[in-house]
């Protein structure tokens, strides 16, 4: 009975979670664009069917924008990966003078909002001639505190006896983490992974401040400038553009749901370093 409470509560939330994305699915397929003005809110369309879903293909760059988003969110996944893994393993496991106050700097800039880095960001960009490119839109993602936080945890609960055996059987440094810790580390580097992921994927500021060129512009500003255009005047149009926006994240998540959900825990895997 004690349980009871807690299932209403979760379910209770569930439903506010998903209700937002449900009724966005609702408009998308109504052909009724009144729709989104009803109160209290439609839980199921009016007249469905997918004639917006394929007027979205017609009436702006769609796969243009997907592509710039993929390959946008790809690369700044990768170059956070390839920066944070090594800078976190150096904190946790290398000791060398002033590990912990360059450690509590980084924490430090956690408190600093994003915002505050705009400008300097666009000046330097700006000044390297990055302006209007994915270079220029990847590059100022990809070194954050969060990711060496996430990534120094998950290295300091590698058991210290694992790293050693490695060492003795005669692995260097490079080769205790990429063949012991990185590999025990999974779970945690899979979520990084998805947070950067989405985060890359779902984000507008940057890419609208560097970006000026349209067919450069990732889906969630690209979606968005056209939607001051053309369509403004389609409530439906605007809601399937978005719906098709949100199912490569939601697809992302639910093909690495195990990992993610598991990302708190370690492999424990025998070292196999070569002698």
């Amino acid at each position: 009975m004690l349980a009871l409470p807690r299932y209403a509560a979760l379910l209770l939330f569930g439903a506010f979670t998903v209700f937002p994305f449900w009724w966005a699915a609702a408009v998308a397929l109504s052909g009724d664009g009144s729709q989104i003005w009803t109160f209290p809110a439609a839980f199921l369309p009016h007249d469905p069917g997918w004639r917006w879903f394929g007027r979205v293909f017609h009436e702006m760059p769609f796969w243009r924008y997907f592509a710039n988003s993929l390959l946008i969110a790809t690369a700044t996944t990768a170059l956070v990966l390839l920066l944070t893994i090594p800078c976190a393993y150096a904190l946790s496991r290398m000791a060398f003078r002033g590990r912990q106050a360059l450690f509590m700097l980084l924490l430090a800039t956690l408190m600093v909002p994003a915002e505050v880095a705009i400008v300097p960001n666009f000046i330097t960009c700006s000044r390297l001639g990055l302006l209007d490119s994915y270079a220029g839109v990847v590059l100022p993602n990809v070194a954050g505190a969060f990711g060496v936080f996430l990534m120094r945890q998950a290295f300091q609960d590698t058991p210290a006896e694992v790293l050693d055996a490695a060492r003795v059987d005669g692995a260097g440094e490079f080769g205790v983490m990429w063949r012991v810790a990185v590999p025990m580390a999974k779970p945690m580097i899979a979520t990084l992974a998805v947070f950067t992921f989405v985060a890359a994927w779902n984000d507008y500021l940057w890419p609208a401040v560097v970006l000026k060129e349209r067919l450069n512009m990732p889906l969630a500003v690209g979606i968005f400038n056209d939607l001051t255009g053309p369509f403004a005047v389609s409530t439906n149009l605007v809601m399937a553009a978005i719906v098709l926006s949100v199912i490569p994240v939601v697809g992302a998540f639910a093909l690495t749901q195990r990992v993610f959900l598991g990302g708190g825990g370690l492999v424990r895997p025998r070292p196999s370093c070569s002698r």
